[in-house]
């Protein structure tokens, strides 16, 4: 499995990451049982726990409960926001919790929507859905790209990632990733100045740039 950056893992531990940091590294950890007993380990030693973790600043279920609710939608035909996300979790997030569906590539076979935007930091994160054998269009980083793989898979290049990897796109790299046979979700993590797109796809790019 493919692991966040230790400095991650220490500002998590710290309480000194920003909300959509801190979101994906709970996501992270869910599934991820070498950085969960890091962590632990961590608090343990400081002899305290962070001054305030994910879920004392969100009042958010635990990440399973999440993670339930996005298995229920590969077979839900419910409105996707209310399928993916549990209520609790809604209630949670800033307004807009959703916004609609970003579909960048027909038909819905590869969508995206924001989550939360950290406001200090500019730092947004998406979920995004591909359908089996889909491809993510070619983007370019210009700013930091996180992911963590929720379910599923896919492969860029000669880079192949599965459920529970950390990834990361530094600024300047390229993307271009095509999902295995299953569906691949994942949590994306953008900073400033976020991703641009090419060709008739470079609408897309002021979604995720700021």
């Amino acid at each position: 499995m493919k692991h966040p950056p230790a400095d991650r893992l220490r500002s998590y531990t710290q309480g000194a990451a920003d909300v959509t940091t801190r979101v994906l590294v709970e996501a992270h950890l869910s599934l991820c049982r070498t950085c969960s007993a890091a962590v632990a380990k961590a608090q343990w030693e400081a002899e305290r726990l962070p001054p305030a973790t994910l879920y004392d600043e969100l009042d958010l279920p635990p990440f399973g409960c999440v993670w339930n609710a996005v298995e229920h939608a590969m077979v839900s035909q419910r409105c996707p926001e209310a399928a993916v996300l549990p209520p609790p979790l809604l209630d949670a997030l800033p307004r807009p919790f959703v916004r609609p569906w970003i579909v960048l590539a027909w038909p819905a076979r590869v969508r995206v929507a924001l989550l939360m935007r950290d406001w200090d930091t500019g730092s947004e994160l998406y979920l995004c859905h591909l359908t089996p054998r889909s491809t993510f269009p070619h983007h370019r980083h210009i700013g930091r790209e996180e992911n963590v793989i929720l379910a599923g898979g896919y492969q860029n290049g000669d880079l192949c990632v599965d459920t529970g990897d950390w990834v990361t796109g530094a600024p300047g790299t390229g993307e271009r990733s095509k999902a295995g046979d299953g569906a691949c979700w994942c949590l994306s993590r953008i900073e400033p100045p976020g991703v641009q797109f090419s060709g008739w796809r470079r609408w897309a790019s002021h979604f995720f740039s700021r």
